[in-house]
Protein backbone atom coordinates (compact mmCIF):
# COMPACT_ATOMS: atom_id res chain seq x y z
CA UNK A 1 0.00 0.00 0.00
CA UNK A 2 1.57 3.37 -0.54
CA UNK A 3 -0.26 6.45 1.67
CA UNK A 4 -0.81 9.91 0.23
CA UNK A 5 -0.22 12.70 3.06
CA UNK A 6 -3.90 12.89 2.72
CA UNK A 7 -4.13 9.35 3.91
CA UNK A 8 -1.53 9.72 6.43
CA UNK A 9 -3.78 12.62 7.88
CA UNK A 10 -6.53 10.24 8.19
CA UNK A 11 -4.88 7.84 9.82
CA UNK A 12 -3.38 9.52 12.24
CA UNK A 13 -6.34 11.35 13.42
CA UNK A 14 -8.93 8.67 13.12
CA UNK A 15 -6.87 5.90 13.72
CA UNK A 16 -8.71 3.00 12.32
CA UNK A 17 -7.38 0.40 13.91
CA UNK A 18 -7.05 1.22 17.22
CA UNK A 19 -9.18 -1.67 18.59
CA UNK A 20 -6.87 -3.96 17.47
CA UNK A 21 -3.87 -1.97 18.73
CA UNK A 22 -5.16 -1.61 22.14
CA UNK A 23 -6.47 -5.28 22.38
CA UNK A 24 -3.11 -5.94 21.48
CA UNK A 25 -1.21 -4.36 23.59
CA UNK A 26 -3.28 -5.13 26.61
CA UNK A 27 -2.33 -8.49 25.81
CA UNK A 28 1.53 -8.19 25.24
CA UNK A 29 1.23 -6.24 29.21
CA UNK A 30 -0.69 -9.28 30.56
CA UNK A 31 1.64 -11.51 29.04
CA UNK A 32 5.20 -9.77 30.05
CA UNK A 33 3.66 -9.93 33.72
CA UNK A 34 3.91 -13.39 33.69
CA UNK A 35 6.57 -14.42 31.73
CA UNK A 36 9.00 -11.56 32.42
CA UNK A 37 7.48 -9.72 35.60
CA UNK A 38 7.29 -6.97 34.02
CA UNK A 39 4.50 -4.48 35.54
CA UNK A 40 3.72 -6.90 38.30
CA UNK A 41 3.00 -4.41 40.79
CA UNK A 42 0.44 -2.36 38.83
CA UNK A 43 -0.68 -5.82 38.01
CA UNK A 44 -1.78 -7.29 41.48
CA UNK A 45 -4.81 -6.21 42.44
CA UNK A 46 -6.07 -5.47 45.69
CA UNK A 47 -7.74 -8.00 47.78
CA UNK A 48 -11.53 -6.35 48.31
CA UNK A 49 -12.85 -7.44 51.24
CA UNK A 50 -9.69 -9.10 52.61
CA UNK A 51 -7.24 -7.03 52.96
CA UNK A 52 -6.72 -2.80 53.12
CA UNK A 53 -4.50 -0.73 51.45
CA UNK A 54 -1.06 -1.46 53.70
CA UNK A 55 -2.05 -4.89 53.28
CA UNK A 56 -1.55 -4.78 49.61
CA UNK A 57 1.38 -2.13 49.39
CA UNK A 58 2.98 -4.80 51.48
CA UNK A 59 1.93 -7.76 49.36
CA UNK A 60 3.43 -6.44 46.13
CA UNK A 61 6.44 -5.52 47.80
CA UNK A 62 7.21 -8.90 48.78
CA UNK A 63 5.57 -10.94 45.95
CA UNK A 64 7.72 -12.92 43.68
CA UNK A 65 6.63 -13.17 40.20
CA UNK A 66 6.01 -16.25 37.93
CA UNK A 67 9.40 -15.72 35.98
CA UNK A 68 10.51 -18.52 37.12
CA UNK A 69 7.45 -20.87 36.65
CA UNK A 70 7.19 -19.50 33.11
CA UNK A 71 10.82 -20.68 32.59
CA UNK A 72 10.30 -24.26 33.68
CA UNK A 73 7.20 -24.13 31.73
CA UNK A 74 8.44 -23.46 28.22
CA UNK A 75 12.09 -25.06 28.53
CA UNK A 76 11.20 -27.70 26.13
CA UNK A 77 10.79 -24.78 23.14
CA UNK A 78 14.70 -25.17 23.70
CA UNK A 79 14.68 -28.55 21.69
CA UNK A 80 13.23 -26.89 18.65
CA UNK A 81 16.16 -24.70 18.07
CA UNK A 82 18.82 -27.98 19.38
CA UNK A 83 17.22 -30.77 17.40
CA UNK A 84 18.97 -32.92 14.94
CA UNK A 85 18.60 -32.59 11.45
CA UNK A 86 17.10 -30.03 9.16
CA UNK A 87 18.64 -27.87 6.68
CA UNK A 88 19.04 -24.42 5.06
CA UNK A 89 20.11 -24.07 1.31
CA UNK A 90 20.36 -20.68 -0.34
CA UNK A 91 20.07 -20.34 -4.24
CA UNK A 92 23.10 -17.97 -4.86
CA UNK A 93 26.18 -18.59 -6.76
CA UNK A 94 29.18 -20.00 -4.97
CA UNK A 95 30.45 -17.00 -3.97
CA UNK A 96 27.80 -14.87 -2.56
CA UNK A 97 26.52 -17.79 -1.00
CA UNK A 98 29.96 -18.00 1.27
CA UNK A 99 29.41 -13.77 2.00
CA UNK A 100 25.86 -14.44 2.14
CA UNK A 101 26.13 -16.79 4.90
CA UNK A 102 28.90 -14.72 6.82
CA UNK A 103 26.30 -12.12 6.95
CA UNK A 104 23.44 -14.44 8.56
CA UNK A 105 26.75 -14.81 11.14
CA UNK A 106 25.85 -12.32 12.96
CA UNK A 107 22.42 -10.60 12.17
CA UNK A 108 22.41 -8.44 15.74
CA UNK A 109 23.55 -8.45 19.14
CA UNK A 110 26.45 -10.53 18.08
CA UNK A 111 23.90 -13.41 17.41
CA UNK A 112 24.07 -15.62 14.09
CA UNK A 113 19.95 -15.37 12.66
CA UNK A 114 19.14 -19.18 13.76
CA UNK A 115 20.44 -18.24 17.53
CA UNK A 116 18.93 -14.87 17.28
CA UNK A 117 15.59 -16.80 16.15
CA UNK A 118 16.27 -18.60 19.70
CA UNK A 119 17.17 -15.99 21.99
CA UNK A 120 15.40 -12.72 20.77
CA UNK A 121 12.20 -13.96 18.40
CA UNK A 122 11.04 -17.14 20.43
CA UNK A 123 11.33 -14.91 23.84
CA UNK A 124 8.24 -12.00 21.94
CA UNK A 125 6.66 -15.04 20.36
CA UNK A 126 5.35 -15.89 23.42
CA UNK A 127 5.61 -12.41 25.39
CA UNK A 128 4.20 -9.93 22.15
CA UNK A 129 2.60 -11.92 19.60
CA UNK A 130 1.21 -8.94 18.06
CA UNK A 131 4.60 -7.17 17.83
CA UNK A 132 7.17 -7.89 14.27
CA UNK A 133 9.91 -8.94 13.34
CA UNK A 134 11.16 -6.09 11.31
CA UNK A 135 13.80 -5.52 8.70
CA UNK A 136 16.37 -2.43 9.52
CA UNK A 137 18.93 -0.87 7.30
CA UNK A 138 22.10 0.65 8.82
CA UNK A 139 23.87 3.61 8.01
CA UNK A 140 26.50 0.98 6.66
CA UNK A 141 23.71 -0.40 4.14
CA UNK A 142 23.43 -3.67 5.66
CA UNK A 143 19.88 -4.69 6.35
CA UNK A 144 19.17 -6.71 9.68
CA UNK A 145 16.44 -8.26 11.59
CA UNK A 146 15.02 -6.38 14.86
CA UNK A 147 11.87 -6.76 16.94
CA UNK A 148 9.66 -4.06 17.31
CA UNK A 149 7.41 -4.20 20.40
CA UNK A 150 3.39 -3.69 19.64
CA UNK A 151 4.07 -1.08 22.85
CA UNK A 152 5.59 1.58 20.09
CA UNK A 153 3.03 0.67 17.35
CA UNK A 154 0.26 4.11 17.24
CA UNK A 155 -1.83 2.28 13.93
CA UNK A 156 -1.27 -0.77 11.86
CA UNK A 157 -3.14 -2.73 8.86
CA UNK A 158 -2.54 -6.27 8.83
CA UNK A 159 -2.79 -8.57 6.13
CA UNK A 160 -2.59 -11.96 7.60
CA UNK A 161 0.77 -11.75 9.05
CA UNK A 162 2.06 -9.07 6.66
CA UNK A 163 1.39 -5.30 6.63
CA UNK A 164 -0.04 -3.08 4.54
CA UNK A 165 1.71 -0.03 6.65
CA UNK A 166 2.83 0.52 10.56
CA UNK A 167 3.20 3.91 11.69
CA UNK A 168 5.15 3.99 14.79
CA UNK A 169 5.06 6.29 17.65
CA UNK A 170 8.55 7.94 18.27
CA UNK A 171 10.01 10.18 21.34
CA UNK A 172 8.25 13.45 20.29
CA UNK A 173 4.49 13.29 20.79
CA UNK A 174 4.09 15.23 17.52
CA UNK A 175 5.68 13.13 15.37
CA UNK A 176 5.25 9.53 13.71
CA UNK A 177 7.43 7.46 11.76
CA UNK A 178 5.42 5.92 8.69
CA UNK A 179 6.17 3.43 6.78
CA UNK A 180 4.56 1.72 3.45
CA UNK A 181 5.55 0.18 0.95
CA UNK A 182 7.18 3.17 -0.65
CA UNK A 183 8.74 4.88 1.54
CA UNK A 184 10.03 5.32 5.44
CA UNK A 185 9.95 8.71 7.02
CA UNK A 186 9.17 10.68 9.80
CA UNK A 187 6.47 13.11 10.28
CA UNK A 188 4.94 15.97 12.42
CA UNK A 189 1.49 16.29 12.91
CA UNK A 190 0.02 19.10 15.03
CA UNK A 191 -3.53 18.35 14.91
CA UNK A 192 -4.98 19.96 11.95
CA UNK A 193 -1.71 20.07 9.02
CA UNK A 194 1.46 17.67 8.67
CA UNK A 195 4.29 17.63 7.17
CA UNK A 196 7.03 15.48 6.57
CA UNK A 197 10.71 16.06 7.72
CA UNK A 198 12.49 15.96 4.49
CA UNK A 199 15.63 14.67 5.66
CA UNK A 200 14.42 12.39 7.99
CA UNK A 201 12.72 10.75 4.45
CA UNK A 202 14.25 7.16 2.90
CA UNK A 203 12.90 4.70 0.29
CA UNK A 204 11.72 1.76 1.60
CA UNK A 205 14.44 -0.54 -0.62
CA UNK A 206 12.04 -3.69 0.02
CA UNK A 207 9.53 -2.47 -1.99
CA UNK A 208 6.76 -3.97 0.49
CA UNK A 209 6.40 -2.97 4.57
CA UNK A 210 9.69 -5.30 5.65
CA UNK A 211 7.55 -6.42 8.85
CA UNK A 212 5.63 -9.97 10.09
CA UNK A 213 3.81 -10.28 12.92
CA UNK A 214 5.40 -12.47 15.68
CA UNK A 215 2.60 -15.27 15.94
CA UNK A 216 1.16 -17.38 13.94
CA UNK A 217 -1.58 -18.09 16.47
CA UNK A 218 -5.34 -16.48 15.57
CA UNK A 219 -6.93 -15.91 19.35
CA UNK A 220 -10.62 -17.71 18.79
CA UNK A 221 -13.34 -15.10 18.81
CA UNK A 222 -11.10 -11.75 17.70
CA UNK A 223 -9.21 -10.65 14.86
CA UNK A 224 -5.99 -10.78 16.17
CA UNK A 225 -2.87 -13.32 16.74
CA UNK A 226 -1.72 -14.78 19.92
CA UNK A 227 0.28 -16.72 22.22
CA UNK A 228 0.32 -20.44 23.21
CA UNK A 229 0.43 -20.04 26.62
CA UNK A 230 -2.98 -17.59 26.57
CA UNK A 231 -5.02 -20.09 27.43
CA UNK A 232 -2.92 -20.14 30.96
CA UNK A 233 -3.16 -16.68 32.04
CA UNK A 234 -6.15 -17.37 34.26
CA UNK A 235 -4.01 -19.85 36.13
CA UNK A 236 -1.27 -17.83 36.17
CA UNK A 237 -3.23 -14.78 37.67
CA UNK A 238 -4.49 -16.85 40.56
CA UNK A 239 -0.95 -18.66 40.44
CA UNK A 240 0.67 -14.99 41.05
CA UNK A 241 -1.86 -14.12 43.56
CA UNK A 242 -1.80 -16.93 45.53
CA UNK A 243 1.79 -16.94 45.91
CA UNK A 244 1.92 -13.19 47.13
CA UNK A 245 -0.10 -14.24 49.74
CA UNK A 246 1.64 -16.88 50.64
CA UNK A 247 4.78 -14.44 50.70
CA UNK A 248 2.93 -12.73 53.46
CA UNK A 249 1.80 -15.16 54.88
CA UNK A 250 5.62 -16.27 55.88
CA UNK A 251 6.52 -13.00 56.99
CA UNK A 252 4.14 -12.45 59.04
CA UNK A 253 3.15 -15.83 60.65
CA UNK A 254 6.39 -17.85 59.67
CA UNK A 255 9.14 -17.23 62.42
CA UNK A 256 7.99 -19.11 65.96
CA UNK A 257 6.96 -17.02 68.81
CA UNK A 258 8.80 -17.48 71.98
CA UNK A 259 6.82 -16.67 75.15
CA UNK A 260 7.38 -17.59 79.32
CA UNK A 261 6.19 -16.06 82.19
CA UNK A 262 6.83 -12.98 83.45
CA UNK A 263 10.15 -12.29 85.61
CA UNK A 264 10.00 -9.35 87.75
CA UNK A 265 13.06 -6.33 86.78
CA UNK A 266 16.28 -7.26 88.56
CA UNK A 267 17.04 -3.88 88.79
CA UNK A 268 13.55 -2.55 90.80
CA UNK A 269 12.39 -5.86 92.00
CA UNK A 270 9.15 -5.31 90.17
CA UNK A 271 8.35 -1.63 91.96
CA UNK A 272 8.98 0.43 88.44
CA UNK A 273 11.24 2.98 90.18
CA UNK A 274 14.38 3.71 91.29
CA UNK A 275 14.10 5.67 93.94
CA UNK A 276 11.81 8.94 92.90
CA UNK A 277 12.66 7.69 88.83
CA UNK A 278 11.54 5.36 86.55
CA UNK A 279 13.30 2.63 86.10
CA UNK A 280 15.58 2.54 82.78
CA UNK A 281 16.06 -0.99 82.58
CA UNK A 282 12.08 -2.00 82.20
CA UNK A 283 10.87 1.33 80.77
CA UNK A 284 8.88 1.27 84.18
CA UNK A 285 7.04 -2.19 83.75
CA UNK A 286 8.13 -3.74 86.59
CA UNK A 287 9.02 -6.93 84.01
CA UNK A 288 12.25 -7.87 83.11
CA UNK A 289 12.62 -7.77 79.19
CA UNK A 290 15.53 -9.30 77.88
CA UNK A 291 17.10 -12.88 78.69
CA UNK A 292 20.12 -14.39 78.01
CA UNK A 293 20.22 -17.96 77.36
CA UNK A 294 21.99 -18.88 80.49
CA UNK A 295 19.42 -17.73 82.30
CA UNK A 296 16.96 -19.65 84.71
CA UNK A 297 13.59 -19.91 85.54
CA UNK A 298 13.32 -20.45 89.83
CA UNK A 299 9.60 -21.64 90.81
CA UNK A 300 8.62 -21.94 94.18
CA UNK A 301 7.80 -25.00 95.56
CA UNK A 302 4.15 -25.95 95.09
CA UNK A 303 2.14 -25.86 98.50
CA UNK A 304 -0.78 -27.88 98.72
CA UNK A 305 -3.43 -27.53 96.03
CA UNK A 306 -0.99 -24.98 94.24
CA UNK A 307 -0.90 -25.63 90.18
CA UNK A 308 2.23 -27.37 88.99
CA UNK A 309 3.18 -24.91 86.35
CA UNK A 310 6.37 -26.62 84.91
CA UNK A 311 7.45 -27.67 82.37
CA UNK A 312 4.68 -25.18 80.83
CA UNK A 313 6.54 -22.20 82.16
CA UNK A 314 7.85 -21.35 78.79
CA UNK A 315 8.05 -22.42 75.01
CA UNK A 316 7.19 -21.44 71.31
CA UNK A 317 4.12 -20.57 69.48
CA UNK A 318 4.57 -22.87 66.50
CA UNK A 319 3.23 -21.39 62.69
CA UNK A 320 0.41 -22.72 61.13
CA UNK A 321 1.96 -25.60 59.04
CA UNK A 322 -0.49 -27.08 57.95
CA UNK A 323 -1.91 -23.79 56.31
CA UNK A 324 1.07 -23.35 55.08
CA UNK A 325 1.60 -27.02 53.14
CA UNK A 326 -2.09 -26.19 51.62
CA UNK A 327 -0.73 -22.96 50.04
CA UNK A 328 2.46 -24.70 48.33
CA UNK A 329 0.42 -27.68 47.70
CA UNK A 330 -1.96 -25.69 46.04
CA UNK A 331 0.75 -23.87 43.78
CA UNK A 332 1.92 -26.84 42.82
CA UNK A 333 -1.13 -28.42 41.78
CA UNK A 334 -1.12 -24.76 39.51
CA UNK A 335 1.98 -25.53 37.99
CA UNK A 336 0.98 -28.75 37.22
CA UNK A 337 -2.38 -27.58 35.02
CA UNK A 338 -0.49 -24.81 33.47
CA UNK A 339 2.08 -27.32 32.23
CA UNK A 340 -0.99 -29.99 31.38
CA UNK A 341 -2.39 -27.62 29.20
CA UNK A 342 0.41 -25.73 27.49
CA UNK A 343 2.02 -29.24 26.64
CA UNK A 344 -1.33 -31.55 26.53
CA UNK A 345 0.42 -34.22 29.49
CA UNK A 346 3.02 -33.44 32.24
CA UNK A 347 5.84 -34.54 33.83
CA UNK A 348 7.08 -36.95 36.44
CA UNK A 349 7.61 -35.52 39.85
CA UNK A 350 9.98 -38.19 40.78
CA UNK A 351 11.73 -38.37 37.61
CA UNK A 352 15.22 -38.36 37.90
CA UNK A 353 17.66 -37.79 34.99
CA UNK A 354 19.75 -34.65 33.59
CA UNK A 355 18.32 -33.34 30.80
CA UNK A 356 16.54 -29.92 30.92
CA UNK A 357 12.81 -30.83 30.03
CA UNK A 358 12.38 -33.86 32.63
CA UNK A 359 10.46 -36.72 31.57
CA UNK A 360 7.22 -36.40 29.92
CA UNK A 361 4.40 -38.84 31.40
CA UNK A 362 3.26 -39.18 26.89
CA UNK A 363 5.78 -37.35 24.76
CA UNK A 364 3.37 -37.50 21.63
CA UNK A 365 1.38 -34.09 22.47
CA UNK A 366 4.87 -32.25 23.53
CA UNK A 367 5.78 -33.51 19.98
CA UNK A 368 3.21 -32.08 18.16
CA UNK A 369 3.52 -28.69 20.23
CA UNK A 370 6.97 -28.65 19.41
CA UNK A 371 6.47 -29.42 15.19
CA UNK A 372 4.19 -26.35 15.58
CA UNK A 373 6.89 -23.76 17.11
CA UNK A 374 9.06 -25.68 14.48
CA UNK A 375 6.55 -24.34 11.37
CA UNK A 376 6.81 -20.84 13.05
CA UNK A 377 10.50 -20.50 13.33
CA UNK A 378 11.00 -21.93 10.40
CA UNK A 379 8.62 -19.45 8.34
CA UNK A 380 9.77 -16.40 10.57
CA UNK A 381 13.55 -17.62 9.43
CA UNK A 382 12.89 -17.26 6.21
CA UNK A 383 10.99 -14.48 5.80
CA UNK A 384 14.54 -12.75 7.42
CA UNK A 385 16.52 -14.81 5.20
CA UNK A 386 14.70 -14.15 1.56
CA UNK A 387 14.59 -10.30 2.88
CA UNK A 388 18.46 -10.04 4.03
CA UNK A 389 18.85 -11.93 0.32
CA UNK A 390 16.97 -10.11 -1.86
CA UNK A 391 18.33 -6.54 -0.32
CA UNK A 392 21.75 -7.86 -0.93
CA UNK A 393 21.49 -9.48 -4.07
CA UNK A 394 18.68 -8.25 -6.07
CA UNK A 395 19.32 -9.99 -9.05
CA UNK A 396 20.79 -12.64 -7.93
CA UNK A 397 18.38 -13.96 -5.17
CA UNK A 398 15.83 -16.69 -5.08
CA UNK A 399 13.74 -17.87 -2.47
CA UNK A 400 15.66 -19.65 0.45
CA UNK A 401 14.67 -23.23 1.58
CA UNK A 402 14.85 -23.23 5.41
CA UNK A 403 14.15 -26.84 7.35
CA UNK A 404 14.45 -26.87 11.10
CA UNK A 405 15.36 -30.72 12.77
CA UNK A 406 12.76 -32.78 14.20
CA UNK A 407 14.26 -34.92 16.39
CA UNK A 408 13.42 -33.23 19.53
CA UNK A 409 15.13 -34.86 23.19
CA UNK A 410 12.61 -34.67 25.52
CA UNK A 411 12.78 -38.16 27.33
CA UNK A 412 15.71 -38.65 29.35
CA UNK A 413 19.10 -41.15 28.83
CA UNK A 414 17.21 -44.09 30.94
CA UNK A 415 14.05 -43.75 28.91
CA UNK A 416 15.62 -43.98 25.61
CA UNK A 417 18.50 -46.59 27.32
CA UNK A 418 14.95 -48.46 27.99
CA UNK A 419 13.22 -48.48 24.58
CA UNK A 420 16.90 -49.24 22.83
CA UNK A 421 17.14 -52.38 24.80
CA UNK A 422 14.21 -53.15 24.66
CA UNK A 423 14.24 -52.74 20.77
CA UNK A 424 17.60 -54.96 20.39
CA UNK A 425 15.70 -57.62 22.61
CA UNK A 426 12.63 -57.46 20.05
CA UNK A 427 15.30 -57.68 17.30
CA UNK A 428 14.26 -54.64 15.63
CA UNK A 429 15.79 -53.64 12.05
CA UNK A 430 19.82 -52.53 12.46
CA UNK A 431 18.22 -49.54 11.13
CA UNK A 432 15.64 -48.88 13.83
CA UNK A 433 18.65 -49.41 16.34
CA UNK A 434 20.95 -47.19 15.14
CA UNK A 435 18.49 -44.32 15.88
CA UNK A 436 17.71 -44.83 19.32
CA UNK A 437 21.26 -45.60 20.02
CA UNK A 438 21.73 -42.19 18.63
CA UNK A 439 19.11 -40.61 20.61
CA UNK A 440 20.48 -41.76 23.51
CA UNK A 441 23.86 -40.38 22.62
CA UNK A 442 22.50 -37.38 21.99
CA UNK A 443 20.14 -37.39 25.11
CA UNK A 444 23.26 -38.33 27.19
CA UNK A 445 25.97 -36.03 25.96
CA UNK A 446 23.27 -33.42 24.73
CA UNK A 447 25.66 -30.42 26.86
CA UNK A 448 29.12 -31.93 26.06
CA UNK A 449 29.86 -31.85 22.37
CA UNK A 450 32.93 -33.55 22.59
CA UNK A 451 31.85 -36.60 24.36
CA UNK A 452 28.60 -37.22 21.52
CA UNK A 453 31.29 -37.03 19.00
CA UNK A 454 33.52 -39.41 20.41
CA UNK A 455 30.36 -41.54 21.12
CA UNK A 456 29.07 -41.20 17.67
CA UNK A 457 32.65 -42.19 15.84
CA UNK A 458 32.88 -45.29 18.46
CA UNK A 459 29.58 -46.50 17.52
CA UNK A 460 30.54 -46.29 13.71
CA UNK A 461 33.72 -48.40 14.22
CA UNK A 462 32.78 -51.66 16.86
CA UNK A 463 31.96 -54.18 14.56
CA UNK A 464 27.97 -54.97 15.23
CA UNK A 465 27.81 -52.47 17.91
CA UNK A 466 24.42 -53.59 18.68
CA UNK A 467 25.36 -56.97 19.80
CA UNK A 468 27.73 -58.69 22.68
CA UNK A 469 30.39 -60.52 22.12
CA UNK A 470 28.75 -64.12 22.20
CA UNK A 471 26.08 -63.21 20.55
CA UNK A 472 28.39 -62.09 17.68
CA UNK A 473 29.79 -65.38 17.59
CA UNK A 474 27.32 -67.23 17.03
CA UNK A 475 26.33 -64.87 14.32
CA UNK A 476 29.04 -64.78 12.32
CA UNK A 477 31.61 -66.92 13.48
CA UNK A 478 35.13 -66.20 14.03
CA UNK A 479 35.70 -63.85 11.64
CA UNK A 480 37.61 -61.25 10.80
CA UNK A 481 34.98 -58.90 12.36
CA UNK A 482 34.23 -60.69 15.12
CA UNK A 483 38.10 -61.09 16.16
CA UNK A 484 38.27 -57.06 16.03
CA UNK A 485 34.97 -56.77 18.08
CA UNK A 486 36.79 -59.27 20.88
CA UNK A 487 39.87 -56.95 21.25
CA UNK A 488 38.03 -53.72 20.38
CA UNK A 489 38.13 -52.26 23.77
CA UNK A 490 41.62 -53.43 24.68
CA UNK A 491 42.68 -51.62 20.67
CA UNK A 492 41.02 -48.17 22.22
CA UNK A 493 43.31 -48.38 24.80
CA UNK A 494 45.85 -47.82 22.95
CA UNK A 495 44.77 -44.60 21.22
CA UNK A 496 45.19 -40.98 22.11
CA UNK A 497 42.17 -39.08 22.54
CA UNK A 498 42.97 -37.20 19.27
CA UNK A 499 43.03 -40.23 17.25
CA UNK A 500 39.89 -41.22 18.25
CA UNK A 501 38.32 -38.07 17.36
CA UNK A 502 39.52 -36.30 13.71
CA UNK A 503 41.54 -39.83 12.04
CA UNK A 504 39.67 -41.14 9.33
CA UNK A 505 37.40 -43.87 9.97
CA UNK A 506 38.76 -46.04 7.72
CA UNK A 507 42.11 -45.58 8.83
CA UNK A 508 40.68 -46.36 12.67
CA UNK A 509 39.37 -49.74 10.82
CA UNK A 510 42.33 -50.60 9.40
CA UNK A 511 44.43 -50.01 12.06
CA UNK A 512 41.75 -52.05 14.06
CA UNK A 513 41.87 -54.91 12.42
CA UNK A 514 45.37 -55.26 11.77
CA UNK A 515 46.04 -55.10 15.91
CA UNK A 516 43.06 -57.98 16.30
CA UNK A 517 45.06 -60.46 13.76
CA UNK A 518 48.83 -59.49 15.47
CA UNK A 519 47.32 -59.79 18.82
CA UNK A 520 45.76 -63.08 17.76
CA UNK A 521 48.48 -64.75 16.18
CA UNK A 522 50.67 -63.64 18.93
CA UNK A 523 51.88 -66.68 20.80
CA UNK A 524 49.89 -67.27 24.08
CA UNK A 525 52.16 -66.48 28.06
CA UNK A 526 52.55 -69.70 29.17
CA UNK A 527 51.59 -69.32 32.63
CA UNK A 528 54.53 -69.92 35.18
CA UNK A 529 55.27 -72.44 38.12
CA UNK A 530 55.11 -71.46 41.00
CA UNK A 531 58.04 -72.28 43.15
CA UNK A 532 60.25 -71.47 46.62
CA UNK A 533 63.71 -70.59 46.81
CA UNK A 534 65.53 -72.19 49.36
Amino acid sequence: MNLKTADIKRIIKERPNRALVDAAQAQAKKLAVHIAGIGMDDYLEKINSFENDDQKRNRQKYAKSNVDLFDRVTRPIDEVFTARGGSVHYNLPQTQERQFREALSSVEWGYSLRRWMDRVARIYYLMDPMGMVYMEVSPDGSAYPTYKSVMNVYDYQPNGRDLEYIIFKTNKKDEFRVVDDTFDRIVRFDGESIRTVSDQTFPNYFGYVPGRILSDIIKPGTMMFTSILWTVVELADQYLRDGSVKSIFKLLHGFPKYWQYGAACPTCNGTKYVGADLCKTCNGTGKKLKYDPADSITLPIPREKDPVLAPDVAGYVTPDIDGWKTMTDELTLLEALIERTVWGTHRREDASNDTATGRFIDVQPVNRRLNEISDWAEDMEKFVTDAMGEFMYPQTYKPSSVSYGRRYLIESPDTLWEKYEKARGAGSPQCTLDELLKDYFHAKYSHDHGALHRALRLMKLEPFVHQSIAEAKIAIGETEDYIAKVYFSEWLGTLQEPEILVSPLETLRANLKAYAAAKEKAPQAQPQPIGFNN
